[in-house]
C-alpha cells in the first residue's frame, strides 16, 4: 500500500519531522511508524483479511490502530465512538464484523466475517445514519490518492516547498477529518487535530509551527473562526465542505484573513469532490467548477434542464458494502449544468408544495443567503389548509430583518410561492454532528415552540 510505504520512508528520511499535533502532543514520523509497528506485532494472525471496528477517544490512538490494522492486512472499519452499545452491535451484525478494536483492547464477536471483492481499501466508512442505521461503504486508496492530486492543483507551488501543515478540527469518523488526516501522512506533512473542539487552541498552534496551513471546515465551524480569530498570517488554504456559505459569511471571513485563499468544495462522502468555488468568483447560484476529472449527467432533465445528479470520477468511493457498485454515483440531488458550472436545485427530500407548485427549499435558501444580515438559513415547513404547505425561513444574524424588506430583495428573484411566508431570527440553529444545519431538527424544534 503506497501510503505506508510512504509514512515508512518518511520515519526513514525524516525522522523528527512532525506527523501528528493533537492538542499539546506531537508525534514525529519515526515515533509513529514504532508505535505503528508495536501496535501491528501484537494483532493475531486471526484478523488478517477482517473486518475490525475501530472506535477510540482519542485521535492519536486511532490512528495507531488504522494504520497497524492496513500493515498487519486488516480491513479498518471507522466508528463513531459517540455511537450507542445497541448501535455499534446492530452494525456488527449487519456487517459481520469479527473484530472490536478500542479503548479496552481487541475483542473477538460472535460474527464469521466476510470476504471483500474491493482490493486495496482504505478503510469501510458509514453514513451519518440521521434516520436510520448507517450504512456501510467502501473507500480504496486509489480513489483518496485521485482526490489529494485534485487537492493539490489548488495549492502553489511555493506553498507545497514550505511543506503545509493541514488542520481539521471534527472527529476522526466525519469523512472530511480521516480524509485530511491520511491526506497529510501521505505526503509527509504536520497533521493538526484536536480531541477536544477549541478554535483558540488551534490557531496557537498554527503560529507555533510556523509554516503555511491549509485549514479544512464546515460552515459552522467557520461561524466560529470568523468571531474568535484576530489576525493569523499562516493560514494559506481554508477549505469549506458541507455546505456553501452566505456571502456575509465569507466576507467576514476575508475581512479578518484577507491573504487567505477561500476555497468552497460541493461533494459527498461517495462521490469525494465535484465541483469548486474559489472565493466565490463562480456565478451566484451556482456550487463552482467542476473538478476536471469529474464527469457529470444530468438523469431525466425537465424543460429547465434540471434533473438528478450523477456522478463519475477516479475519486468515488468502491459502493456500498453488499450492493453492485454502480457505474454512475447518484447524488440525491437536483441539478443543471452550463458549461463547467455546476448549479444545484436541492435534494430529493427538500422539496414541497405550495399552491400545487414543487418548490425546492435549497432554492429558496440559496436567495436568502444573499441578503445582508443572514449568517445561516433553513426553511422549514408548516402545513396550510390553503396552499398545502408554507415555507418558514429560521435563520441566523446579527440583524433583527423584517419580512417586507426580505421580500423587496426577493421578489426579483423568487416567485411568489417561493417567498418564505415567515422569517425568524434565531440565536442558534441545531446541526449534525459533522456540523451541517439540521432542517430535521429545526422542523421539530419550530413546532414544539422553541421558535414563535
Amino acid at each position: 500500500m503506497e501510503l505506508l510505504k510512504r509514512i515508512e520512508q518518511y520515519a526513514k528520511n525524516e525522522p523528527q519531522a512532525v506527523a501528528l499535533c493533537i492538542d499539546d502532543i506531537s508525534i514525529t514520523y519515526d515515533e509513529l511508524w514504532t508505535k505503528v509497528n508495536q501496535a501491528m506485532v501484537m494483532l493475531p494472525d486471526t484478523c488478517v483479511a477482517c473486518d475490525v471496528a475501530l472506535s477510540f477517544e482519542k485521535v492519536e490512538t486511532f490512528v495507531v490502530a488504522y494504520l497497524a490494522l492496513l500493515r498487519k492486512g486488516a480491513t479498518p472499519c471507522v466508528m463513531d465512538p459517540h455511537w450507542g452499545a445497541q448501535r455499534c452491535e446492530a452494525l456488527y451484525k449487519k456487517y459481520d464484523i469479527a473484530y472490536i478494536w478500542d479503548d479496552t483492547g481487541l475483542q473477538v464477536t460472535t460474527y464469521q466475517g466476510v470476504s471483500h471483492e474491493c482490493s486495496h481499501l482504505l478503510h469501510i466508512g458509514f453514513t451519518s445514519g440521521t434516520t436510520g442505521l448507517p450504512k456501510a461503504f467502501y473507500r480504496d486508496e486509489a480513489s483518496w490518492i485521485a482526490s489529494f492530486e485534485e487537492n493539490e492543483r489548488l495549492l502553489a507551488k511555493h506553498v507545497i516547498a514550505q511543506c503545509p501543515t493541514m488542520a481539521a478540527l471534527g472527529p476522526y469518523a466525519h469523512s472530511l477529518t480521516l480524509y485530511v488526516l491520511v491526506y497529510a501522512l501521505f505526503y509527509g506533512r504536520t497533521f493538526i487535530g484536536q480531541n477536544n473542539y477549541d478554535v483558540q487552541q488551534c490557531q496557537h498552534v498554527i503560529e507555533r509551527l510556523a509554516r503555511p496551513c491549509s485549514l479544512f471546515l464546515v460552515p459552522t465551524m467557520v461561524h466560529d473562526w470568523v468571531q474568535g480569530l484576530t489576525s493569523n498570517a499562516y493560514i494559506a488554504y481554508m477549505f469549506v465542505t458541507g455546505d456553501k456559505l452566505s456571502s456575509q459569511l465569507h466576507e467576514k471571513l476575508k475581512i479578518k484573513l484577507p491573504t487567505t485563499t477561500v476555497y468552497e468544495f460541493f461533494g459527498t462522502s461517495e462521490a469525494s469532490f465535484i465541483s469548486v468555488n474559489r472565493n466565490q468568483t463562480a456565478p451566484l447560484q451556482s456550487v463552482g467548477h467542476l473538478f476536471p476529472s469529474v464527469n457529470v449527467k444530468i438523469d431525466q432533465p425537465n424543460a429547465q434542464g434540471i434533473g438528478m445528479l450523477m456522478v463519475k470520477s477516479p475519486m468515488t468511493f468502491s459502493g456500498y458494502v453488499g450492493d453492485v457498485l454502480p457505474e454512475w454515483i447518484e447524488t440525491g440531488d437536483y441539478a443543471s449544468v452550463e458549461g463547467d458550472i455546476l448549479y444545484l436545485h436541492g435534494r430529493i427530500q427538500d422539496r414541497m408544495i405550495i399552491g400545487g407548485k414543487n418548490i425546492s427549499l435549497f432554492t429558496i435558501e440559496q436567495a436568502l443567503k444573499t441578503i445582508t444580515g443572514i449568517d445561516e438559513v433553513i426553511v422549514i415547513r408548516q402545513q396550510h389548509q390553503k396552499f398545502g404547505e408554507l415555507a418558514l425561513a429560521l435563520y441566523e444574524g446579527d440583524t433583527q430583518l423584517t419580512y417586507r424588506v426580505v421580500r423587496e430583495q426577493l421578489e426579483d428573484v423568487l416567485s411568489r410561492y417561493e417567498l418564505p411566508s415567515k422569517l425568524i431570527c434565531v440565536p442558534k440553529l441545531p446541526r449534525t454532528s459533522s456540523g451541517k444545519v439540521s432542517r430535521r431538527a429545526a422542523q421539530l424544534l419550530y413546532e414544539q415552540g422553541a421558535w414563535q
